[in-house]
């Protein structure tokens, strides 16, 4: 984007400085409108011997020239973010209980409680009782 001032808006014969707007000095000791360059191999001046009416007042038609509220702009920002944390915030915790869930399955997994259940074993006194003898079980387990 480029800066251009134009000294003396009803005259003839003026200089239009054209610099990038990053190239703008302005310091504390310098009256209003005054501007200084921080490079002055940036700028670069075009003499307008005779003012062109039709394109001043076409520029002035459409000038825009607008007030930002930088306070609710900085807030809608600032609330952006808010939402943005909170939503990776939720993700981390969602992965995290997933992670919880699947660790505490896989150690259900490889434990012997599942084996160690009164359930599935059987006493000498029930293995004595069914029709098979010692030695047929035995021949069984062989």
């Amino acid at each position: 984007m480029l800066f251009s001032y134009m000294a003396g808006n009803k005259v003839n014969n003026i200089d239009v400085v054209y610099t990038p707007w990053h190239n703008l000095k302005k310091t504390a000791s310098m009256d209003v409108g005054q501007v200084g360059f921080h490079n002055p191999k940036n700028v670069r001046t075009v003499r307008v011997e005779k003012r062109i009416n039709e394109i001043v007042n076409r520029l002035n038609r459409t000038k825009v020239e607008r007030k930002p509220d930088f306070k609710a702009e900085r807030e809608a920002v600032a609330a952006a973010e808010k939402a943005e944390r909170k939503l990776q915030l939720r993700d981390k915790k969602r992965r995290e209980e997933v992670e919880r869930l699947e660790k505490e399955r896989q150690a259900e997994i490889r434990s012997y409680k599942g084996l160690m259940v009164s359930e599935k074993m059987t006493s000498n006194k029930q293995i004595a009782s069914t029709a098979k003898s010692l030695q047929e079980l035995e021949e069984d387990f062989m």
